[in-house]
């Protein structure tokens, strides 16, 4: 079996082993939620102990991100057109299916429009709709009406950032650089903070600073520095028995990590460093030996994002619908089933907001932005059709 997993040959540019990292990402988020079914049960001290690290998944999300914001820009030329292009994509692949799973929450979870009868409900809303973090205090969390948002927040930011830079041209990694160590190193250490722990409140008077001054940021930087890495020829380990080892041993001692030691929480100085370990070796090892994860792990990371989106409501509404039609099941029984449904609801949002819609949005704003700057007749961006990516064309 282990043979027909990996295959000793040189790898392919297909990146599969990081989309079977998301898969498995997003099934800890879903079993670490899940696991509330179990709260004040006899079970709950191991379950919690069992499935409350799945929270973890988060870190490695943001690892992932960086690495993949590197690896898709590799050609970008520092253009405004590239940068365009760039937030472009990034606002029609998060922000559409975001907004609907946040109003659909608010009409299936909190009690529809009566949640706007709540003292400062609408604005909360409304900043959540944006992603501004609603309660500033509230670190790392913030507050979110959908209360998995918060990690779409940081996500947000790091891909702004992350485009500014890009106008930078050849110092864009400098620019980018000093900007992160300037907010999340020198500020913190201004404020005579050296912890570095996510959940520390600044509180700042101008409240965004406390999500660009978060340490977890330092979890996308660290997938920056691996995708960097993944993508210099000349650093290749050649023997294939160490690269195995290294995967091997990488990802034994995260997860020992987790149980064993004090990296019990989300950041840089918890979850975030041994993750980070795993994920550059196995990114060292895929340059030597052909990586080929089960499909639908790989599929799984595919639709990941709207499993992360959904699988919240997907707990919350087949667990009424149990209780309502009075069908017996046991906390364990409820862990499965929601789990279950989780994957085809998201496959299905996956397909009609993520691709359909988030094409649509993308192919919309491609257009508007061709007209914008069609006066300057600086740079046409030219829409094709969903999902395949926008194409840019430099003029004169």
């Amino acid at each position: 079996m282990l043979a027909k997993w990996i295959s000793m040959k040189l790898v392919s540019q297909k990146l599969d082993w990081i989309q079977a990292l998301r898969g498995i990402a997003v099934v800890f988020v879903v079993l670490s939620h899940a696991r509330y079914f179990l709260l004040n049960t006899p079970d709950w001290g191991m379950v919690d102990i069992w499935l409350g690290p799945g929270a973890m998944g988060v870190d490695l999300f943001f690892i992932i991100s960086g690495f993949i914001m590197v690896y898709t820009t590799q050609k970008s030329d520092g253009s405004i057109a590239s940068s365009i292009d760039f937030s472009i994509k990034r606002f029609a692949r998060i922000w559409p299916v975001y907004a609907i799973a946040t109003i659909l929450y608010v009409m299936l979870v909190k009690d529809g429009m009566a949640y706007f009868a709540g003292p400062g409900h609408v604005a909360v809303f409304l900043k959540s709709l944006l992603l501004i973090p609603p309660i500033p205090s509230d670190v790392p969390f913030f507050g979110f009406t959908l209360p998995l948002a918060w990690t779409l927040a940081f996500e947000v930011y790091f891909y702004a950032v992350f485009c500014i830079s890009m106008l930078f041209g050849r110092l864009r990694w400098v620019a980018l650089c000093v900007w992160m160590l300037a907010t999340v190193i020198a500020i913190p250490l201004i404020e005579q903070n050296t912890a570095f722990h996510v959940r520390t409140n600044f509180n700042f008077r101008f409240s965004y600073l406390n999500l660009i001054t978060n340490s977890i940021i330092i979890d996308f930087m660290a997938g920056v520095a691996i995708a960097h890495i993944y993508l210099a020829p000349r650093i290749r380990l050649t023997n294939r028995i160490l690269c195995l080892n290294l995967m091997w041993v990488s990802i034994g001692f995260a997860l020992w990590c987790n149980f064993a030691t004090e990296a019990n929480f989300h950041g840089p100085t918890k979850w975030g460093w041994p993750l980070a370990l795993m994920v550059l070796c196995i990114a060292l090892a895929s340059k030597t030996v052909s990586l080929a994860p089960p499909r639908f792990i790989v599929w799984l990371g595919t639709i990941s994002y709207s499993v992360y989106l959904f699988h919240i409501l997907v707990q919350f509404v087949l667990s009424r619908w149990l209780d309502v039609h009075g069908v017996p099941t046991n906390p364990w029984a409820r862990v499965y089933i929601t789990t279950l449904f989780s994957v085809p609801v998201a496959a299905l949002s996956h397909h009609y907001l993520e691709v359909k819609l988030g094409g649509a949005t993308r192919d919309l704003l491609t257009r508007m932005a061709t007209r914008f700057l069609k006066p300057a007749a600086v740079v046409e961006l030219e829409p094709v059709a969903s999902p395949q990516p926008v194409v840019l064309r430099r003029r004169g």
